[in-house]
């Protein structure tokens, strides 16, 4: 029995004895299932967070013809890699379902997204009986900016409301944030989801597996790579079947080409934000190294389009590996150049230290991914924890820094990028001996009620998918948490305390995608009302092409 078997055992052991009604258990490729009564999550969630330290990567529904199945997603790797938990439980349309974001915060807005897109009723949720809006305005049905968020008596002086967006300069896409400010001093802020409406995970259950992917290569054009290498794992831990060792060299080489591109891009717009024109511009100018080097590895510039289901679409030559090593190097003397000004120049360093702390309990509490868990001291990354492709066959180090501030989330992104060329380089040396296929030739049908899970640590942090199978076509299920889901919720613990000067460097050091983070919503406008559409409905009123 193997380390990870054994805590398995361990922690099943300990639940069917803390709770005694798990109906059963099933071992999928990278995790484990357990279906327990709806009654018994927040019991669940205690014993996760309290006796074994979990994270709740996700909570997430889907609907079928019983009503609808709630998912808890445990994330264990910190014990034994690739170890995670998802606890399932089934409730009828019209069924409430205890909430546990008063157990965990991680699932505060989780849970509202689902009561909104799906109908669910939670209930002894923080927020009430009446969950707050997560897409649709904070007021809805009533007129937008009606009233205001803050309800409780404050024990401070005159206080304004600031709004930030939904379109501002300081934001590169449409968000809302409300800032309470006395003076000039930040007291509170609201976080306002809703102005990105793309609605994919729908459209891809309408789409096979394969053109499911080039939509969610398009979730995010930065992360890219990110959201096809997860939905590539995703779909092949579904398939149970695992891709020739060239093409997986080919998807890390193009995986951390993406974080170096996405990396530079935060430090030139965040350098911006910060008041220093030049080092955007520098930034920018070397960004194009590493864009000509994922031009000669994909053909494309941005969307690389290499990924596929069982491979990749197409192998790389050894010139153009050579190509790519010379781009590479220049990245590095740059790159190093970059810390360098980080830590020496004076607007910088007063602009980024010791401002939008956030505190490596609270990064925890609210569930703080990637870069900027890592700027708290929180040492967890995916490619470490749960390892997809060659992670594990090439050396590297977790970055962190424990300055908890915009500069240290700053400085991790900066040192990733000489630890993303340490990967590259390794790669490129590895495809110098590793010959063969680069794609499956044959590769298996869906099965009816398969399910996958694929985790993936994009630039700006851990990333999720699910898939599930009813053996057509046609993914039956896709769900998706993208690292800005996460963090744009940590921004209540980094901004309050600071000024409003402050609050767009706060926000950019997260390295914030909008676009990735809503979801859709139907509003019938003529009756007032929230439409929640079954199955039925929807194939029978709808055409979703």
């Amino acid at each position: 029995m193997s380390l990870r078997e054994a805590v398995i055992k361990e922690l099943l052991n300990v639940m069917r004895e803390d709770l005694k009604e798990i109906c059963e258990s099933k071992a999928y490729r990278n995790t484990t299932l357990v279906i327990l009564n709806p009654s018994k999550v927040c019991d669940l969630t205690r014993i996760m967070k309290e006796k074994f330290d979990a994270r709740l990567s996700h909570e997430f529904a889907l609907e079928d013809e019983l009503g609808f199945r709630v998912y808890y997603v445990y994330d264990l790797s910190f014990m034994e890699r690739h170890l995670h938990l998802i606890a399932m439980t089934r409730i009828s349309r019209g069924e409430t379902i205890p909430s546990i974001a008063p157990v965990t915060e991680e699932a505060l807005w989780a849970e509202r997204e689902y009561a909104e897109l799906l109908g669910i009723s939670y209930v002894n949720h923080p927020d009430g009986e009446k969950l707050r809006h997560q897409f649709l305005p904070h007021e809805w049905p009533d007129v937008p900016e009606k009233g205001s968020w803050v309800t409780t008596p404050r024990p401070y002086g005159a206080y304004s409301i600031l709004p930030f967006g939904p379109y501002h300069p300081a934001l590169l896409e449409a968000t809302y944030f409300r800032v309470l400010a006395e003076g000039e001093m930040v007291l509170d802020i609201d976080i306002k989801t809703g102005f990105n409406h793309r609605g994919i995970m729908k459209l891809a259950e309408k789409r096979d597996y394969h053109k499911a992917l080039h939509l969610c290569t398009r979730v995010c054009g930065i992360c890219n790579a990110a959201h096809a290498q997860t939905y590539v794992n995703a779909v092949e831990n579904l398939l149970g079947i695992e891709v020739p060792e060239r093409a997986k060299y080919i998807r890390v080489l193009a995986d951390e080409l993406n974080r170096i591109h996405s990396h530079l891009l935060y430090f030139g717009v965040e350098s911006y934000l910060a008041g220093f024109e030049t080092l955007f511009m520098l930034s920018f100018r070397y960004r194009e190294e590493v864009m000509d080097a994922i031009e000669l590895l994909s053909g494309n510039r941005v969307l690389m389009d290499i990924h596929d289901i069982g491979g990749v679409r197409r192998d790389v030559s050894d010139e153009a590996l050579t190509k790519i090593r010379g781009r590479l190097r220049s990245l590095r003397e740059a790159v190093e150049k970059f810390i360098g000004m980080l830590q020496e120049h004076r607007v910088l360093r007063a602009r980024m230290e010791d401002i939008g702390v956030l505190r490596a309990v609270d990064a925890k509490r609210a569930g703080a991914v990637g870069p900027t868990a890592r700027g708290s001291g929180w040492r967890i990354d995916v490619r470490h924890d749960s390892p997809c492709e060659v992670y594990d066959e090439v050396s590297w180090e977790v970055i962190t820094d424990e300055g908890k501030d915009v500069l240290s989330r700053t400085m991790v992104r900066l040192r990733e990028v000489l630890v993303s060329i340490g990967i590259c380089e390794q790669c490129l040396e590895a495809l110098q001996r590793v010959k063969g296929p680069v794609k499956l030739e044959d590769m298996p049908s869906p099965e009816a009620g398969a399910e996958g899970m694929g985790l993936y640590e994009a630039p700006r942090g851990e990333l999720f998918y699910y898939v599930v199978s009813d053996g057509s076509p046609n993914p039956y299920a896709v769900r998706i948490r993208t690292p800005s889901y996460r963090n744009m919720y940590v921004l209540k613990y980094m901004v309050p305390g600071y000024e409003l000067a402050d609050v767009p460097v706060i926000i950019g050091s997260i390295d914030p995608c909008l676009a990735c983070t809503d979801r859709i919503q139907v509003i019938d406008v003529k009756r007032g009302e929230i439409r929640y559409y079954s199955i039925r409905e929807l194939k029978r009123h709808n055409r979703i092409t």
